[in-house]
C-alpha cells in the first residue's frame, strides 16, 4: 500500500488532530498525508508544537500556504483564529535560530484550530534528522484530544552504534533501551524503545500507530509474528522514499 494511503486509512472518517513523534521520517509521513487528504478536497494544515524547518526552503514539498502568528506561540485566549487558506496551510508562530528553522504553536491552540480545518497535523517532537531517539523530560509536546499519536522510526538504525551520529538524545535512549554508549543498535532496544513508558508513546493518549521507516535499509527486520506484539494499535513497516515505495500495515496488541 502507498504510504500515504497506509496513513490515511487509519484515520476514522480521515479528520482529526494526528501527532508524530520519534524520528526517522516525521516530516516526509506528515507531507505525504498532507497532500492526500488536500487532493481529496479536505481543509489540511500542517504544524508543530517544536520546531520545523522552513517548508518553502525544503525540496520536494508541495505548494502550501505559510500563515505566521507569533501570539500562537503563547497559550490559547480565545482570540481569534486564521481562516483556512485554499490548498495546504503551514501555520507556525515566527521564524527561529538557527537560520532556517521556525517555532510552533503552544499545544492549547489545536483544539480551537479543530472548527477551521478538517485534518490537522502536528509535528510533536524533534529528533534533528537522526533515524531514533528517546524523549528527553521536556518531549514529546502532543497536543490535547489528539486522535491517533504515530510514533516513528528509522530501521536503518539498526547496527549502528548508538551515539550521537545516529541516536537523538542518546543518553536518554540509553537509559530507556539498555543499549551502552557505542554498542550496535539491535530489534531488541528498538523494542524496548516502543515499551517504555519513557520511550516512543511517552504521554501518548488514544490511538497509537508505529511507523518503522526505512525498512529497505534495514540489516534485518523481526517477524510480522514479534511486530504484532508491539503495543500499538497499528503497525506500519516499510519506506516512505522514494516515490515508488510501500507500506504494510497490520493490526498491532491493543496498548
Amino acid at each position: 500500500m502507498k504510504p500515504a494511503a497506509a496513513l490515511l486509512s487509519l484515520l476514522p472518517g480521515g479528520a482529526g488532530v494526528v501527532a508524530f513523534v520519534g524520528a526517522g521520517g516525521k516530516t516526509s509521513a506528515l507531507f505525504r498525508l498532507a497532500g492526500t487528504r488536500m487532493d481529496q478536497g479536505r481543509r489540511v494544515l500542517i504544524t508543530t508544537t517544536t520546531h520545523l524547518l522552513d517548508p518553502r526552503t525544503e525540496a520536494n514539498r508541495p505548494a502550501l500556504n505559510l500563515i505566521l502568528r507569533p501570539d500562537m506561540e503563547a497559550p490559547y485566549r480565545s482570540a481569534s483564529l486564521p481562516e483556512a487558506p485554499p490548498g495546504l496551510a503551514v501555520l507556525l508562530s515566527r521564524e527561529a535560530e538557527p537560520p532556517g528553522k521556525m517555532r510552533g504553536l503552544h499545544p492549547s491552540w489545536i483544539p480551537a484550530l479543530r472548527a477551521v480545518w478538517d485534518l490537522i497535523l502536528v509535528e510533536a517532537d524533534g529528533s534533528k534528522g537522526l533515524p531514533v531517539k528517546a524523549p528527553a523530560a521536556h518531549e514529546p509536546v502532543i497536543p490535547p484530544g489528539s486522535d491517533l499519536v504515530v510514533g516513528v522510526v528509522g530501521l536503518d538504525c539498526l547496527g549502528r552504534p548508538m551515539d550521537g551520529r545516529t541516536v537523538h538524545r542518546p543518553e536518554h535512549f540509553g537509559l530507556v533501551t539498555g543499549c551502552p554508549m557505542g554498542a550496535p543498535i539491535t530489534w531488541d532496544h528498538l523494542e524496548a524503545l516502543v515499551r517504555h513508558p519513557e520511550g516512543l508513546f511517552k504521554q501518548a493518549e488514544g490511538s497509537r500507530a508505529i511507523l518503522f521507516n526505512k525498512a529497505d535499509q534495514a540489516q534485518a527486520l523481526p517477524s510480522w509474528a514479534q511486530l504484532a506484539t508491539l503495543p500499538a494499535d497499528w503497525i506500519l513497516l516499510g519506506s516512505l522514499e522514494p516515490a515508488e515505495a510501500e507500506l504494510d500495515i497490520r493490526p498491532g496488541r491493543q496498548p
